[in-house]
């Protein structure tokens, strides 16, 4: 997926968290106020790809991960959010709830990732050897998933995530809009 489409199904993500209060422990509030977190977390992945978004704004950092992982290495890897997570909860737990926003904007990265023709290889390590060198992470049949920046993506994926987004913003919010707009006409 390109960023667009990871920033925009990690925020869909984000704002499905509010429709969950008795899974989630947090207010509605607290989960809108992280949402750039959530946000840059669905692109973090992509840091070990050079030419990617967030690879040409941290072009030294990204060439060094490229360089020791390569493209959906470690950073696509199940245990990478799994690992962050636990360091920092340890080292850092009064940010715990910023922490928790940016994995799972890295999950929601990995579950875009899946519906993409090569999908994530190795997502399950350290069980990705031997038997299960082979073993890709994909959520969609071969026939049903799309090539990254093609034309699948961009005249369908993207513009259903941003519709999706949108409908999800108004049914939350819509009101509320609405209001405002009609005070700003009416003066």
């Amino acid at each position: 997926m390109t960023f667009r489409s990871h920033i925009t199904l990690g925020l869909i993500g984000g704002f499905a968290l509010t429709y969950m209060p008795n899974f989630v422990p947090y207010k509605e509030s607290d989960i809108i106020a992280v949402l750039p977190l959530i946000a840059l977390g669905s692109i973090f992945p992509d840091i070990d790809e050079p030419n990617s978004y967030i690879g040409k704004r941290m072009p030294g950092f990204s060439h060094i991960v490229s360089m020791l992982f390569g493209h959906r290495g470690f950073t696509h890897f199940l245990a990478f959010p799994a690992i962050l997570c636990f360091l920092g909860v340890y080292f850092f737990p009064n940010l715990v709830f910023f922490i928790y926003a940016f994995c799972f904007g890295i999950l929601m990265h990995q579950i875009g990732d899946m519906v993409t023709k090569s999908g994530i290889p190795k997502y399950f390590f350290p069980l990705a050897y031997g038997p299960f060198k082979n073993l890709k992470a994909v959520l969609l049949p071969q026939p049903f998933r799309f090539r990254t920046g093609g034309k699948v993506e961009m005249l369908f994926v993207l513009p259903t995530l941003l519709a999706l987004l949108g409908l999800i913003i108004w049914d939350k919010y819509g009101e509320w809009i609405f209001a405002q707009i009609w005070r700003f006409i009416n003066g």
